[in-house]
């Protein structure tokens, strides 16, 4: 299954958190861009839980974009302004032409 670019119609921000640098050499805390790609968000499920005795929404979501493997669980991906954790980047190494995000959104920034 190849993957048509009309289909990737979404600008993903992903990010790593921490590890990195600024031009001084002081270490930098928080999140830092690891790159900007076009994609694909399905929203799959949502619910609703109490937590600490308030109302969360939690949803589950696949983000397809094209191939990579630089991509680990522990970042997130940023689409509209909705910070999506990645649960799983799930590559498809047989054909190499796109990479499944598993993410969840709402319950955190990341």
């Amino acid at each position: 299954m190849t993957v048509r670019a009309g289909d990737l119609n979404r600008r993903v921000r992903i990010e790593r958190n921490g590890g990195g640098f600024d031009d001084l050499g002081q270490p930098i805390e928080g999140w830092m861009e690891v790159a900007t790609v076009w994609g694909n968000v399905r929203m799959l499920t949502g619910k609703e839980t109490l937590t600490s005795d308030a109302d969360v929404g939690t949803a589950s979501a696949s983000i397809r974009i094209r191939y990579r493997t630089d991509i680990t669980n522990g970042m997130r991906a940023i689409v509209d302004g909705v910070i999506f954790n990645i649960l799983q980047p799930l590559p498809n190494i047989a054909a190499r032409d796109y990479t499944d995000l598993a993410c969840s959104t709402g319950s955190n920034d990341g």
